[in-house]
């Protein structure tokens, strides 16, 4: 009886840890954390930086972890360069997506493609927080917690919809930049992105998004 009371407890005192982790914004909250993000999103001309990405598979026990290079510049330029464990780019030069595997590389124009255009959204605010916390194409919750701020995407589009439930931010409180992005599935699959050794407004050529 006692074992169970003393596991009871310790539930529930684990219960209560993770949920006083995050508390709701308040309306003012929520208003200056979409300033602080623009504000920080704007001072930032390009980023440069390594990434760890873990695939929660909804179907096995294991996780799939992958680490690479990732770089943004302004106006819509973005580079993911997978390492390990297989080399895979996606790039996007503002105008057109590449997806380059085993030497050979995909050219789809952003612009023909409505999936591709959402995508594109995604990915760029997921790296700079631009264009996507303030969006009218998401249903947003904002979340304060001791170090950071949690910001929950809900999709409204159907593009975006399809793919994903949602998309959730993890925002820096020291520099209101993008820590790391979860992507939830509707499959019930998640992948987390976490960014580090992040160098932001270092010259970057624009030919690096192009191959």
């Amino acid at each position: 009886m006692r074992k169970n009371l003393i596991l009871l407890i310790g539930l529930l005192l684990c219960s209560f840890s993770l949920s006083a982790q995050y508390q709701n914004a308040t309306e003012a909250q929520k208003k200056e954390i979409v300033d602080k993000i623009a504000r920080a999103a704007g001072n930032m001309n390009t980023l440069q930086g390594d990434f760890i990405q873990v695939k929660e598979l909804s179907f096995m026990d294991d996780k799939v972890t992958s680490e690479g290079r990732v770089f943004y510049k302004k106006t819509n330029k973005i580079r993911w360069e997978y390492i390990k464990p297989y080399q895979y780019v996606f790039s996007m030069d503002g105008q057109n997506a590449r997806m380059t595997t085993g030497g050979k590389t995909n050219k789809i124009p952003v612009g023909s493609s409505k999936m591709f255009g959402e995508i594109s959204k995604v990915m760029v605010g997921g790296v700079s927080g631009s264009g996507l916390v303030n969006s009218p194409d998401f249903d947003t919750q904002f979340m304060v917690g001791s170090d950071d701020y949690k910001v929950i995407l809900t999709p409204g589009k159907k593009e975006i919809k399809d793919m994903f439930s949602s998309v959730q931010l993890y925002v820096g409180k020291s520099d209101n930049r993008i820590r790391s992005v979860e992507l939830v599935e509707k499959s019930g699959d998640k992948t987390t992105i976490t960014l580090k050794n992040v160098q932001v407004n270092a010259t970057i050529n624009d030919d690096i998004f192009t191959k």
